[in-house]
Parts: structure tokens; sequence; C-alpha cells
């Protein structure tokens, strides 16, 4: 359907030659066959399914399900008929199997999630809660077949909507406990491993050439790095269990099906799953007897998740810090919350990376004396053109000739870089990038002793794990992953995020067992393949729980899918999915013969012009921000640098990654059923322990923003505007 050569021999030779000679345009391939389809379909509408007829009423199902959208088409002769539609998504979803296309070197590992959708119902019941299944194999390997149509002459040959449902219907087993085995599983100590991170230069790189060097942001340099990757994968919609999520049966079905599955596929069972669901289905696991079939899965916890919690880690431990405050600048407030618990987690990413590089800039401009870029910022919010940069030359010392031999041969490697005149191996050999790092360390020691410099230090290396573990997630490092994801413990537990702690330490004792119980599936995920490629490139790999999003999750609740018009019935959602690999085929034909397939580019998104701009700008705004109220400077205690709130002497929010190593040491050795956290026992951050004041007989606690919003009222009722 895709070839411009067949869908042209369908149309007969003599009008071919007559349409010809209709159009002028110098290539009218896709018109002449459009239209000429569309001619033999008029004239045989009985005994003729016309290619790009069907083509493109699938694809007008498929993207937006709507019947007035096909018979409008349809009587204006364009595109088969809505029941044509219909029949072709029966027989495509009757035929189809839940086997996957495998060969010797693919990986098939599952992923599930639940799927939510509050149904209109008149009475408000029937709210649809259910366990969404797919499965990704890597390097995906795609397969032709044809869907056989049934011939509607000959009775009950038509495949109902009974059979259908029957083909997706998964049979629930009731989960019963057969041992208490997960309660003897204990926190074990960790191996102790060094890794080499080979491109930490490269990451220095991007954040201290950015006063001299307004260039592209760290996505968009690591993007040009280039290695080995096993390819990309292919993600195939498995049916959904009817059943609640949180409830034991459901997950202990998802288990069964899945290793039944794995073993028609002559594959190890490799499922993911978030943190809720990956807790349940390891106690359900290790209570299993040894000779049940679900002692042969690998689980795996899902990374993206896992980061969500670790940048709300982040955003719980510097609340009260000013972080809120230095956000604000840029983003709305009401996005910053959402930011600081993770939840809004692109903007987060971006949000902290270009705050990183402003508190570089910062160490840069007092070692080097690097004048400061700053900003002066219209009241129109995001309008072009509406900053101007300047430079404080008043910082510019007498050793400028130092950091033009060391931060400007940075700026020179990374435009070589950029352009492709040097690798990453090329990098690495700079002795500059040493040297800068070992001021910076220097500059840390001599402000060691001041509590405020301390937590945003901090904060600086909770980002460098950040970026460490996406890029572990992007390039498939699986060494780096787990390492990324054992330095984020600490700070799990400082924050009070408990559930991520104990999953993530059970996670990763399970993985360093893993060469001893399936040395296979260990070195698949060494090679590169526990992450999924949606793109062929070397820097796309995803978290798998971030896949099931991207893929499933978005198919439903998008146009076209099931929450927009087609409905959640057990018949509708079997019919979905089981026709979705044709239906979506179908539709990849039809964009390639149209020419309007989306294409992923080259260049990474954060590489345009437009967006560097705006990283240029926002981080001028934070830098601007930040050289006004130096969270560096030589003072004791701890404070808010906007508000210049005083923290009390127990708040402890910059020795958070030593009191997280506390309670992990408390940990060790312990089982999961004996170990209880302790509220008291977690980090205490500036807005904890706000500003008190003493008042006989008792201590009267004072919220700065709420007494300044009251400043604010009473001064309105006083002053009259003039």
């Amino acid at each position: 359907m895709e070839s411009e050569t067949s869908n042209a021999d369908y149309v007969p030779r003599s009008l071919r030659i007559f349409l010809n000679s209709l159009f002028s345009e110098a290539d009218c391939v896709t018109k002449i066959s459009a239209i000429g389809h569309a001619i033999i379909q008029a004239t045989r509408p009985r005994s003729v399914i016309a290619p790009l007829q069907i083509g493109l009423g699938i694809q007008m199902h498929h993207h937006f399900s709507s019947r007035f959208l096909i018979d409008t088409l349809f009587n204006l002769g364009f595109c088969s008929s809505y029941s044509e539609v219909q029949k072709f998504e029966m027989n495509a979803a009757a035929s189809r199997s839940t086997e996957i296309a495998n060969e010797n070197q693919s990986v098939v590992q599952y992923i599930a999630d639940n799927v939510d959708h509050n149904i209109r119902s008149l009475d408000g019941f029937g709210t649809f809660h259910g366990m969404g299944i797919i499965a990704a194999s890597t390097p995906g390997i795609k397969t032709a077949r044809s869907v056989p149509r049934t011939n509607p002459t000959v009775p009950r040959t038509n495949p109902s909507i009974k059979e259908i449902t029957a083909l997706a219907k998964i049979n629930i087993k009731f989960y019963k406990e057969q041992s208490n085995s997960f309660q003897k599983l204990k926190y074990e100590v960790f191996e102790k491993r060094e890794i080499e991170n080979k491109s930490w230069k490269l990451d220095l790189l991007s954040k201290i050439c950015w006063p001299l060097k307004f260039s592209a942001s760290w996505s968009a340099i690591m993007h040009k790095t280039s290695g080995s990757y096993p390819g990309q994968s292919n993600i195939t919609f498995l049916p959904m269990i009817d059943l609640n999520p949180s409830d034991e049966s459901c997950i202990y079905t998802t288990l069964h099906f899945v290793c039944k599955e794995a073993k028609q596929n002559k594959c190890t069972p490799i499922l993911t799953f978030d943190q809720p669901l990956y807790w349940k289905a390891m106690m359900i696991v290790q209570n299993e007897p040894t000779t049940s079939s679900l002692k042969s899965l690998v689980l795996k916890l899902g990374g993206f998740h896992a980061e969500m919690s670790f940048v709300g880690s982040i955003g719980y431990l510097m609340s009260g810090s000013g972080l809120m405050n230095i956000f604000e600048t840029v983003y709305a407030s009401t996005a910053v919350s959402h930011m600081l618990s993770g939840k809004a987690i692109a903007r987060a990413v971006r949000g902290h990376f270009l705050l990183d590089t402003a508190l570089t800039a910062l160490i840069l401009s007092n070692i080097y004396g690097i004048p400061v870029p700053k900003i002066e910022v219209n009241s129109e919010e995001n309008a072009e053109g509406n900053f101007t940069q300047t430079y404080d030359t008043s910082k510019v010392q007498s050793h400028d000739t130092c950091y033009t031999e060391e931060v400007s041969h940075a700026t020179d490697l990374l435009d070589l870089f950029l352009k492709g005149d040097v690798c990453l191996a090329d990098v690495n050999q700079s002795n500059s990038l040493d040297t800068i790092k070992e001021k910076i360390q220097q500059f840390r020691h001599s402000r060691s002793k001041y509590k405020t410099a301390n937590l945003w230090f901090q904060y600086m290396d909770m980002i460098c794990i950040l970026r460490d573990f996406i890029k572990a997630e992007r390039t498939g490092n699986w060494t780096l992953h787990l390492e990324s994801l054992k330095a984020m413990l600490p700070y799990f537990t400082a924050s009070g995020h408990n559930l991520y702690a104990k999953s993530a330490w059970i996670y990763l004792n399970q993985m360093e067992c893993l060469k001893d119980k399936n040395a296979e599936v260990a070195a698949l995920f060494e090679a590169g393949y526990h992450v999924i490629r949606r793109t062929d490139q070397y820097w796309a790999g995803i978290s798998s729980d971030l896949a099931i999003e991207q893929a499933l999750m978005r198919s439903i609740k998008t146009t076209g899918g099931l929450t927009r018009g087609r409905g959640m019935s057990e018949s509708q959602r079997a019919l979905w999915i089981l026709s979705m690999p044709d239906c979506a085929e179908i539709n990849s034909a039809m964009m390639s013969f149209t020419g309007t397939k989306f294409y992923s580019s080259d260049q990474h998104k954060e590489d345009g012009v437009s967006r560097q701009k705006r990283d240029t700008k926002d981080t001028m705004i934070f830098v601007s921000f930040l050289e006004e109220r130096n969270p560096f400077i030589e003072e004791e205690g701890m404070r808010n640098i906007e508000t210049g709130v005083s923290a009390t002497s127990d708040v402890n929010a910059d020795r958070a990654k030593d009191i997280g190593l506390s309670i992990l040491k408390s940990m060790e050795g312990k089982c999961v059923s004996d170990f209880t956290f302790k509220r008291k026992h977690q980090a205490i951050t500036l807005q904890d322990k706000p500003i008190c004041v003493n008042v006989e007989p008792e201590i009267a606690t004072i919220d700065p923003q709420l007494l300044f919003q009251r400043f604010i009222v009473a001064a309105d009722s006083i002053y009259e505007d003039k």
C-alpha cells in the first residue's frame, strides 16, 4: 500500500494514460493513483476493494474514530464505507494472536501499569480500573501479514464480538498467600564497586562554558555522543485485565499471564512495575513456593517514576531555601509547586539543569573573575526580544589571562565537539577540565563551614545524580543506572520518601544477585537491553515504565483512543487492542504513501536557535537573581536567600546525605517487616522550622509569608492610592 508503483499498477493502463493527460503537475503519481482507485471503486463497488480506499478509511478511523468523517468521505467517493472499515477491524482482531515476532537476538520485556478512566455514567458509578500490559522487543522485528476477509454471503463466517472478546480475555487467578517468606527478606549490604563515569568531563564542559559561550543545553550536547546500542524497539499492546490494579489478585494474574506469554515467545519473563505495584509483586513472588513458575520472573522497578520521586526529594529538602522563589522568576507559581513535587517532570528537569548552570557560573565568577552576564526583563512575560544582556566588568580581576587559558580552552573544546571535529575521547584527555574541577573543589572546601553554602552545594550534587540517572537511561548504561539509583537512596530516606527507599533497596539487591540467578538476562542488561528505544538513535533510550506511558496510555486517552468515543466496555477494549497492530501498520503505510509521515529529526529539540535563546534568557534571569542573593557568601547559619529568614539551630537539611546514610546504616541486615521509618530521623528543612519568637509561657511560630500578606492587607486599608 505504501508503494507508489504498486498503487499506480492497480489502475488500468488506459485509465492511467487518460488521467496523465488531465494533470499538468510534474509529479502527480499520488493523485493519479488516488483518483484512479476512487474511479475503480465507484464503478465496481461490490466486487472491488481498492487499496487506497480502504486504507484511507482505516487511517481516519485509527486517528479520529469518527463515523461522521468516514461516511462523509465515503459519500464523496474518497474512501470505503464505515461498515467495510469495521469489517476489517473485526477480521484483524479475530486473526491476531499475542505471539511476538522474535529472533535469537531480540529481547522481549513486559511492562504493566494501571489504566484508570472516569466513565461519565448516569449514576457516577462504573469508573474503570484495569491493568494495561505491553510487550517491547529489542531490536524490533516487523513482519508482514495479510488480514483475511470473510465472505459476507456465507452465513456464520463473520467473527462475532463475543469471539473477539474471548480472544482477549484473561482468566482471573485469585491470590492466596502461600507463605510469609517476604517478611524475612532482608536489606542486604550492597557490594562496593567503583565505576568510571566516562563522560563526566563533558557534563562539566556543558556547565562551565556558559558565561563565555551561550550554547545548547546538556541534553542537546549529549545527543551528539555516539556509541553502540541494540536498536529500535517494537511495542505490542496486550489484553487488559479488568480488575483493580491495587488488588493482589490482579497483580497475581498479571504475573501468571506474563509468564505464559514469555513461555510462548521462548524468552525469560522480564516485567516492570512502578513502585506500588512492584512492592506487591515482589511480595507475591517471594511468598510463592520454589516450584512456582513465578520464580523465573525478573522484576524491575520503573526508572521514570523513581526519577520523579527523586525530583520530589530535591524539592522537599530545598523547601524554604528560596528555590521556589528562584523558579517563580521564570515559571508560573502554579507550575512551580508541581515542579518541586516531581509531577511536572519535564519542566522540573529543565529548571534544575538551568539553575545548576547558573550556580556554576557564580562559582566560576568568584574563582576566575569572569564577568557574569546580567539581564533586564520587561514586564511583558515571554515576549520576544524583551531582554538585554549586560556584563558586570567590575569583577574582572588581574588574572583574566588565567581563565582565558583554562576556561577559554574549554570553550574552544566545546565548539570543536559540537562541530564534530573532536569526539568524547578527545574531551576526556583535556587537562584543563581537571584543573577547573580541582579549583571548584577548592572553592567548595573553603565554604564548607557555612550551612547555606553547603545546602546549595548539596543541591548541585543531587542535580549531578539526576543527570547521571538520565544519562544511564538514555544511553542504556546498566551499571550507571544501578549506581545512580543507589546514590539516590540517602536522599529518599532523608526526605521521607520511604516507599521508594525500601523498593529501590530491594530492587538493587535483586539486581546484584541477577548474575547468579540468571546470567543471560544480566548480560543482556549490561549490553543495554534494559531500556527501550522508540527511535533508532543512541541518545534515545527511555525507561520501560515511561514507554507504557508514551505508547499505551497516550493511545488510550488521545483522539481515536478508547476514552474518545469508542467506549471502555470489555468488547470495545478487546476489539481496539487486537486490531491495533494492523490498523497502525495501515496508517503507517498511508502516511508513507502520501508523504505525511512523522519523522524524528536528527537535531535535538533543545538544539534549535529559538530554544537556545530561551534557555539563555532564563539562565541569565537565574544568574541575576542569585548574584543579588549569593548563597555562597561567607556567613554563619542557614537562611532563605530570598526572604533572609534564618533557620533555627536544629535545621539540618544541609546534611541530608549524612542523615540519609545513617538511616540506611540502621536498615542494613534487617528484615523488611522489622524496620520502621521514623519521622524524627528525617532531615529538618527551613520550611519545617520557620523563625520563632519566644512568648511566655509558650513558643509561637510565625509564618513569614502569612505575616507579609497581613502587612499588605493592613497597608491597603491605611494608605489610599494616589
